[in-house]
């Protein structure tokens, strides 16, 4: 389908008090969608996870930038040992219906053992974890139960208020849908919420996100395609609460990081789907001007995604 249809149901959708909420439904058709949900979110936790060298026998807290509609991964980082977790989004997405439904798929041997090899409570102990909170009738128990806090939607100020200081910070595809000014802010934030010693690891996607799989996806364009765009033409197709990107490349996160005193442990690029590649005389002057320095045009379509680890020294 032409991305252009999308842009156009999605500009509609944006200017609805639950557009969100409806842009999200075809994905939730489904059959298996929550089960996906909760792998997806299951293999990413503790992938980003495993970079990291934390004690979890000493008090562990961790913040979550963009909750988006599911609440696994603070789950899993508290049965892991994390004393509190602290998610926050722009948007209050998580259900108790969903939750329920997701909950229920965790609670199985293949997590339960998966999650145990790393974590500071037996096998045992994580399943009565689960079934107390399987058991829970809303899900503010849930939340209470599990040491988490939920704000949606939120400002620094909610997150300052908390007066923790992390020892892990992450996200997961989130920043490519922050603009810049706010990256800014996030990132000298990021300094003093992190503990010496302590971890930021988060994954981020560099594509445009009408070539996404499902229905409306635009197989017939480049994952790169909006590059070609000024910032006025891409306000119009996707300047809006739901199909906002700011179309950054891993190299402006790498000044972020450096900008902030945040050393980059390692950075890890992938490609996972088949590429359309686009012409770097597409790429529109706009674009170039979001660097500082005038960036090696091939590396603004190196990557579709990527993971920065990085620690607080």
């Amino acid at each position: 389908m032409n991305w252009r249809v999308k842009a156009s149901l999605q500009k509609i959708l944006s200017a609805t008090r639950l557009g969100d909420q409806l842009n999200h439904i075809p994905a939730t058709l489904k059959k298996e969608y929550h089960q996906n949900v909760v792998r997806y979110q299951f293999h990413e936790c503790l992938r980003k996870y495993d970079y990291t060298n934390l004690d979890l026998n000493q008090p562990n807290y961790a913040l979550e930038i963009g909750t988006g509609y599911s609440i696994i991964s603070p789950i899993i980082l508290t049965l892991l040992g994390f004393k509190k977790v602290v998610t926050v989004d722009i948007d209050k997405d998580i259900t108790f219906k969903t939750f329920q439904k997701q909950i229920n798929f965790l609670n199985q041997s293949e997590f339960i053992d998966n999650i145990s090899q790393r974590s500071v409570f037996s096998a045992k102990e994580i399943k009565n974890k689960l079934d107390f909170i399987v058991g829970c009738t809303s899900l503010e128990e849930a939340l209470s139960f599990s040491n988490i806090i939920y704000v949606a939607p939120y400002t620094i100020e909610d997150i300052e208020d908390e007066e923790i200081t992390f020892d892990y910070i992450y996200s997961q595809v989130v920043f490519e849908h922050i603009p810049p000014k706010f990256l800014e802010v996030l990132f000298e934030k990021f300094r003093s919420w992190l503990k010496k010693g302590g971890f930021t690891v988060h994954t981020i996607n560099f594509v445009d996100h009408f070539t996404n799989p499902g229905f409306f996806q635009d197989k017939k364009i480049s994952e790169y395609n909006f590059l070609r765009f000024s910032d006025k033409q891409w306000k119009f197709w996707a300047g809006n609460s739901i199909a906002y990107t700011n179309r950054l490349s891993y190299i402006y996160y790498h000044e972020l990081f450096k900008k902030n005193d945040l050393i980059i442990l390692d950075f890890i690029g992938e490609n996972y789907k088949p590429s359309i590649s686009l012409a770097l005389d597409q790429v529109h002057e706009d674009i170039i001007k979001k660097y500082k320095v005038s960036p090696d045009l091939t590396k603004l379509t190196k990557y579709q995604r990527g993971t920065f680890i990085a620690q607080n020294i």
